[in-house]
């Protein structure tokens, strides 16, 4: 099996994820998240009447908003970006 080894039991019976390999993981969803943001972006810059700096000033200010979940706040930026409601 090829995650042999990426596993470590503790006493207690939890599975948890060998240190490397959840830096790895992190790092990984780090680089595709910077890369769906950027494509986001791209798209939206091209299709709406915002520049890119507009569109991710708006969508930082929005992720550090508290109270809603990240589908939520996408959606509604996308909706309202496209919509020229920003």
């Amino acid at each position: 099996m090829a995650t042999d080894g990426m596993w470590t039991m503790t006493d207690d019976g939890e599975f948890i994820l060998d240190e490397t390999y959840a830096e790895q993981l992190q790092e990984a969803r780090i680089t595709a998240t910077a890369a769906w943001t950027a494509a986001l972006i791209e798209y939206l810059d091209e299709h709406t009447i915002y520049d890119q700096e507009e569109l991710k000033d708006e969508l930082l200010r929005r992720c550090q908003e508290e109270g809603m979940q990240a589908m939520e706040i996408v959606n509604e930026f996308v909706l309202e970006a496209l919509g020229g409601d920003l």
